[in-house]
């Protein structure tokens, strides 16, 4: 029981953690009067930068959830494993990897707006 706390805090944490980073990079281009002064191709800059920040935290949440995955086999197989555990760090793996795509899908959206070879 008290695992799954920990998991969902972990998750949170690694979630909140991304999306800060990713939303620190869009404060200079949010404003109206920022994205006037930087013109157009700023703002094609920018939607440049955040996609591939998300694809980039798409990618860590990625690795965490194999390394979570990794360390339930290497539980699952030790003699009387602990498979409430096992299966809390199954779950994490499969919520880290939904929280990826969700990056994933909005560095699509973001690429959307970039237009065609713009260099990254």
């Amino acid at each position: 029981m008290w695992y799954s706390y920990i998991r969902i805090g972990g998750l949170l944490m690694a979630i909140s953690t991304a999306v800060g980073c990713s939303a620190g990079s869009m404060g200079n281009g949010g404003s109206t009067a920022s994205a006037s002064a930087q013109g157009k191709g700023g703002i094609q800059q920018d939607f440049a930068t955040d996609a591939r920040q998300y694809r980039q935290h798409a990618a860590e949440l990625r690795e965490m959830a194999r390394r979570r995955q990794l360390e339930a086999d290497v539980l699952a197989q030790k003699e009387n494993p602990d498979m409430e555990r096992v299966q809390g760090k199954r779950e994490l793996a499969k919520d880290l990897l939904e929280a990826a795509d969700q990056f994933e899908a909005k560095a699509r959206e973001l690429q959307r707006n970039v237009p065609h070879g713009m260099v990254q």
